[in-house]
């Protein structure tokens, strides 16, 4: 692990960050903050967006309980990739909430990333009437890596079907993952309607500005929106999603950034959080789309992991 203390701050790079998220602890610490979220144990206001040249923004979300305060501040510019450069930079600044020391500085985008994760996972063991073998992911970035290293470490999925762009970047994803997952057997398909022969959820990662996913598909198929976190983006079609029941990871977040049910005109009265049904079985009928923007409170419980994985009680 390379944290360097300087006085009581500890930095932790991409690589010590994420060994300091285990993927079990990562999943029951952001269930545990959805419930804290929801009971008032924690406050997590509206991110602030900042815009930055060429199309970039300055991201800045702050979040607070009774033992750490944390604040993540990122860049995003989406025309990075093609030039060879980050999409996402940036860092989580988490400090101790009784006395204001500062404790650590972890990497944001590696923070992101397996939180992310962990929020999927959450609605893949919650949403489905059964448990979920097997899982189809549209996307090779980073966090579609994320989401194949949180699900193989859990344990629960058995088989990961890749769907890139094309066949060449489904490949490579494949090839640069299949000594590292082990268990987990890791198929890379050239169309969508191979990877769901078999799949029993759907992932989709990606930034597209239309939807990636057909309107009608098998009634049992857990379908999970991850990539589109802005009003212009819209992975998931509107007919899709008019024909589901919605599940969120967070209202206020989707109200704002979700493309895919603000393009698709979704009436909010209907959707429900994901932390409604941590605690209830799966309802009958067509399985559940959940959509995930992301919020500061699941950045902070990641802090908490972190915390106690350098400091266990």
């Amino acid at each position: 692990m390379t944290g360097q203390p300087s006085a009581a701050l500890q930095v932790f790079d991409a690589e010590a960050t994420g060994a300091l998220l285990p993927a079990a602890a990562l999943l029951d610490a952001v269930a545990e903050a959805m419930r804290a979220r929801r009971a008032g144990r924690l406050t997590a206001p509206e991110r602030c967006v900042i815009p930055l040249p060429e199309g970039g923004s300055y991201l800045v979300m702050p979040a607070a309980d009774d033992r750490l305060a944390i604040t993540k501040l990122l860049t995003v510019h989406p025309g990075h990739a093609v030039r060879g450069l980050p999409t996402i930079q940036g860092q989580v600044v988490v400090a101790d909430a009784r006395d204001g020391r500062p404790l650590m500085l972890l990497d944001g985008p590696t923070l992101t990333a397996r939180r992310t994760a962990a929020v999927t996972a959450l609605g893949l063991r919650v949403l489905s009437t059964k448990p979920v073998r097997s899982v189809a992911l549209l996307g090779t970035g980073a966090q579609a890596l994320a989401h194949a290293r949180v699900l193989a470490e859990l344990g629960e999925v058995r088989a990961l079907h890749v769907v890139g762009r094309t066949t060449a970047q489904a490949d490579a994803f494949a090839d640069r993952l299949a000594a590292e997952l082990g268990g987990v057997e890791l198929t890379a398909h050239a169309h969508l309607a191979d990877a769901l022969r078999t799949a029993q959820a759907v992932v989709t990662l990606t930034t597209s500005l239309r939807p990636v996913l057909p309107d009608e598909l098998p009634a049992g198929l857990l379908v999970i929106g991850v990539g589109a976190f802005t009003p212009q983006m819209a992975e998931l079609p509107r007919a899709l999603l008019r024909s589901r029941r919605v599940v969120v990871d967070a209202l206020d977040g989707a109200r704002h950034e979700a493309g895919d049910l603000i393009q698709a005109a979704i009436e909010w009265s209907g959707v429900t959080e994901l932390v409604d049904h941590l605690d209830a079985r799966p309802g009958s009928g067509p399985a559940a789309v959940l959509k995930t923007v992301g919020h500061a409170a699941w950045d902070l419980a990641a802090a908490h992991v972190a915390r106690r994985m350098l400091a266990p009680s």
